[in-house]
């Protein structure tokens, strides 16, 4: 009788046990967070965060090895993780400041403007793996929680205000008068923002025509026209890449977030560069893929009267 070797366990099933461990760490944390919300020990309140983040950072070591081992397509939903952790983090702290409403305004409006600090400080940025592909949704999210953080912040200070000592006789009008200010302000400055988005997109669809348009004509030139087209296409890739310098959701420069991150924009700048020296060639068409993502992307938020 022949002894059969025994099967040698795969890499994949090898480290399971690191998703395993991940998930349990992470969801220890979200325990812990739960706890500490829902008492005002401020020693517990302390004890927990630094516990959660002991636990937060254990899972991602213990996670990673998992994680580098994945398909494209697994790449793309967890580098989006942290992302939605940053979005569920913000629904508790808004849970936590709703529960001290109504008697205690300052600690909700302490609560509510920590957020919008937070989002204004740097937040949690888009992951740069998958630049294009994900452009179409940041294109949303990054308008869609800046509205968020400034609401937020709007209603903190009205918070911060109605727990300031006003007479009785007062109060009604001064409340009446924060939430005229809540709803001008939001509103004027949620338009503004969603109307920057359709503006950029449109932007960038343009002019990504317009590159490829002067590319496809200087590869099908002849060679005397030819010093004349590649000019025509540094001009249209310089007005590009200007736009692609803008961040979505802000005119700040130190503040938003990127329309594709610089090292894609470098690459892309690299690739057209090329596909102008040498027209025809396989540069060519890989410009123009990659301008076709960027302009599938925009298609939706294309709007020529914003």
């Amino acid at each position: 009788m022949t002894v059969q070797p025994a099967p040698a366990r795969t890499g994949a099933t090898s480290s399971t046990w690191r998703l395993w461990a991940a998930a349990a760490c992470i969801t220890a944390a979200v325990v812990l967070t739960v706890v500490a919300v829902g008492h005002t020990s401020v020693v517990l309140f302390r004890n927990s965060a630094v516990l959660t983040a002991v636990l937060l950072i254990g899972a991602y070591w213990v996670a990673k090895p998992w994680f580098v081992a994945r398909s494209e397509r697994w790449h793309r939903v967890i580098t989006f993780v942290p992302m939605t952790a940053y979005i569920w983090a913000q629904g508790l702290v808004v849970v936590a400041a709703a529960s001290f409403l109504p008697g205690r305004p300052l600690e909700a409006g302490l609560a509510l403007i920590m957020i919008w600090g937070f989002h204004v400080g740097g937040g949690v940025r888009e992951p740069t793996s998958f630049a294009f592909e994900r452009l179409r949704g940041r294109l949303s999210w990054a308008a869609a929680l800046q509205v968020t953080a400034m609401v937020y912040g709007t209603l903190g200070a009205v918070c911060l205000v109605r727990s300031l000592p006003v007479p009785g006789r007062y109060a009604t009008a001064v409340f009446a008068t924060c939430i005229s200010v809540v709803l001008g302000i939001v509103g004027v400055t949620s338009l503004k923002v969603f109307s920057r988005v359709r503006k950029l997109a449109t932007e960038l669809d343009s002019r990504a025509q317009k590159v490829e348009r002067c590319l496809e004509r200087l590869s099908r030139s002849p060679i005397a026209e030819r010093s004349q087209r590649r000019d025509a296409a540094e001009d249209a890739w310089d007005d590009l890449n200007r736009t692609l310098s803008n961040k979505v959701e802000t005119g700040f420069h130190l503040y938003g977030t990127f329309v594709i991150p610089s090292e894609a924009r470098k690459e892309l700048e690299a690739v057209v560069q090329e596909a102008i020296a040498n027209p025809g060639a396989p540069p060519s068409q890989e410009a123009a893929a990659q301008l076709g993502k960027l302009r599938s992307a925009c298609s939706v938020k294309i709007d020529t009267l914003a």
